[in-house]
């Protein structure tokens, strides 16, 4: 007998085998760690693949954690906790929640096909100033076809999955929300996987993963010690971002005695952060660095704006964040809700004792 589930495994197999083709590319810009780093992400993806796309189910979901100190993928953010589920258009979902020490939440649902591509839009963004909350925190959320009432929101026809977001000034000292979320449509009973579903998710999970490394390592060159400007991420730009959200991208490349003298201001917004990433748009090592400050901690110089040192030595000055000993990597700036945009940010290389 051949099983299905043997050619679909087959099929993953080759992709897992052929994905170091994206980082060892010679035409991309990475250096020797993030090579290392390509292959280390290459687990990273296989457990993200298993988690989003074998355990999870759009008819029986469940909020699946997308990073932690040790699993990073996509873009996480060092103040940020996101979970994961598969939705479908044509069911109708009950979120509950409670949240406690959040800055902002927001649910994304993304519109595409149920394949495991690269989502194609927002479909629709929820976010805290959207919800109505007890006094306690406490919410529910219904997405449906059809939405009439309080806290209900429209769920459409081409919905595949959706990203819960919380951002936090203080991320370790807070208490992120409590979610769940059930269908509300009464299903069969549920039954042991059968071949053709398990095959069928298998080639899910290929699909994902080598998409995934189609955008990771990005695929874009960014300045040295310098800042693209920043731009707004637009619904139908493809990819898990929020339309809350402003992004500008930069790298830095520094020497043992260098640092990078960052300058940036902002408008009135949520939430604003600046961290490291590695090249696979993973956060660096943010257990034993301090890779990252935002709007919370940072110190304003005396007209508003701030002024941000990185460097692999911790500096005696305000707003110092670590490279986590990685010569040359990506330096990372994100607005919410911000009310306008963002001017560029300004860097300069200068060395310690300067």
């Amino acid at each position: 007998m051949t099983y299905k589930s043997k050619i679909a495994l087959e099929k993953l197999l080759e992709v897992i085998k052929n994905a170091d083709k994206t980082f060892l590319d010679p035409d991309k810009t990475i250096d020797e760690q993030g090579r290392v780093d390509g292959y280390q992400h290459i687990f990273h993806l296989l457990r993200t693949s298993i988690d989003f796309y074998l355990f999870n189910d759009p008819l029986r979901p469940n909020f699946m954690l997308l990073a932690n100190d040790y699993h990073k993928l996509v873009g996480d953010n060092v103040d940020s906790v996101y979970y994961f589920t598969q939705v479908r258009g044509d069911q109708e979902y009950l979120i509950k929640g409670k949240r406690f020490d959040s800055v902002y939440f927001s649910i994304s649902i993304y519109g595409g096909l149920p394949n495991g591509e690269i989502v194609e839009r927002v479909s629709k963004n929820i976010n805290h100033t959207q919800i109505e909350f007890e006094e306690d925190g406490s919410f529910e959320i219904k997405l449906t076809p059809n939405p009439q009432g309080k806290n209900e929101f429209k769920l459409n026809s081409d919905a595949v999955n959706l990203f819960t977001r919380e951002y936090f000034f203080d991320r370790f000292n807070s208490r992120e929300s409590e979610l769940s979320i059930e269908n509300l449509i009464p299903q069969e009973e549920a039954k042991p996987m059968s071949d053709e579903e398990l095959a069928r998710r298998i080639e899910i999970m290929a699909t994902f993963f080598e998409q995934t490394t189609w955008i990771a390592p990005l695929p874009v060159e960014f300045p040295l010690n310098d800042f693209l400007p920043p731009f707004a991420f637009e619904a139908d730009q493809g990819g898990w971002g929020t339309i809350d959200n402003i992004y500008c991208f930069g790298r830095f490349r520094l020497e043992e005695n260098q640092y990078l003298k960052i300058h940036l201001t902002s408008p009135e917004c949520n939430y604003w952060g600046i961290q490291t990433w590695n090249f696979l748009m993973q956060s660096m090592d943010f257990k034993n660095y301090k890779v990252g400050i935002n709007k919370g901690a940072a110190k304003p110089n005396e007209d508003g704006s701030y002024t941000v040192y990185l460097s692999h030595r911790p500096m005696e000055v305000s707003n110092w964040i670590s490279t986590a000993k990685y010569k040359e990597a990506i330096i990372f700036v994100r607005w919410l809700l911000a009310e306008e945009m963002p001017d560029q940010p300004k860097a300069e290389v200068r060395e310690l004792g300067d």
